[in-house]
């Protein structure tokens, strides 16, 4: 996977589990049907939104080689990026090497939660994580979440990096992260806040990646592809839609990528929406705010060129 591979709408897919917290396999395989056929790029697998942090690690392992497999099944071209980020390195490396024989085509880490690591750490994880493999990597920008804030010129150095095809950036920082893919135009650069997403494209980025997508991929290539022909107005519809039910998705209160979970398992037809211990599985009328907005969106997409 080069830079100029990573462009269109990837969706950071959500984990449908077993009672026993292993990967049910065949709703996975719905989700990732729906999300290929609707025309997106690839999928991001094992991250935040599919709760790689609390998965067993032979579960995150299962998720590499079943995604792999149901991209590779089909005529179309796209991509499974596998998230591999873990403590200690030795974990994350070793996450890495199983990702690259299960036959992922880029990793991606977030910066290692829970030490207070400097710069210096986290640049020397990266560079090990680059250097198990053969495959590309996704450095991945994420402050709100990971803790860690850097400066402009320490993301740039780390896109410098040999092996670094692109960041993911999921910040509100538009002024930075315009000035990133101005420094650096043969990196590629994903739009991560799904909120952000016109933003974001409009500040350069080729691609994004997002959580909502699992559900809501058909709006966000709407506004990817009115993007890409100049449409803004056409965009900003798409993106208002999208930010709707973004904000019923939160509203809540309680942990959105279980919710959305709990959403799709009502639209996809999963069993369960079972997260892994020690978080519950919302109730089952909680993501019932949902609806309309989603609804809504729906309708509209049907309307929009």
């Amino acid at each position: 996977m080069q830079a100029k591979d990573c462009r269109g709408i990837f969706t950071a897919t959500l984990t449908p589990l077993t009672d026993d917290e292993r990967l049910n396999v065949g709703d996975y395989e719905k989700l990732v049907n729906r999300v290929l056929d609707e025309g997106q790029s690839g999928i991001y697998v094992a991250g935040t939104t599919g709760e790689g942090y609390a998965l067993d690690d032979s579960v995150r392992v299962d998720i590499y080689k079943q995604s792999a497999k149901a991209v590779l099944s089909r005529r179309k071209k796209a991509f499974v990026i596998g998230h591999v980020g873990g403590v200690p390195t030795k974990r994350a490396l070793a996450l890495a090497r199983a990702a690259a024989e299960a036959g992922c085509h880029a990793l991606s880490a977030i910066p290692p939660a829970g030490g207070k690591y400097n710069y210096d750490e986290i640049t020397a994880y990266y560079a090990a994580i680059a250097d198990a493999t053969s495959l590309p990597l996704i450095v991945y920008y994420i402050p709100a979440f990971s803790g860690y804030d850097f400066t402009r010129a320490q993301l740039s150095r780390w896109m410098e990096m040999p092996k670094v095809v692109g960041m993911k950036f999921t910040s509100f920082d538009v002024f930075r992260f315009e000035r990133l893919i101005t420094l650096h135009p043969d990196r590629a650069f994903f739009s991560g806040y799904d909120e952000a997403l016109l933003s974001g494209l409009v500040s350069g980025a080729r691609a994004a990646i997002g959580s909502t997508y699992n559900i809501m991929g058909k709006v966000a290539l709407k506004v990817y592809a009115a993007v890409q022909r100049g449409d803004i107005a056409t965009a900003l519809k798409a993106q208002s839609a999208l930010n709707a039910f973004i904000e019923d998705m939160v509203s809540p209160g309680i942990n959105w990528p279980r919710v959305c979970k709990a959403f799709a398992a009502e639209i996809l037809g999963w069993k369960s929406p079972m997260t892994p211990a020690p978080g519950a599985v919302p109730a089952k009328d909680a993501a019932k705010c949902m609806r309309a907005s989603y609804e809504a969106a729906m309708a509209l997409v049907d309307t929009l060129e």
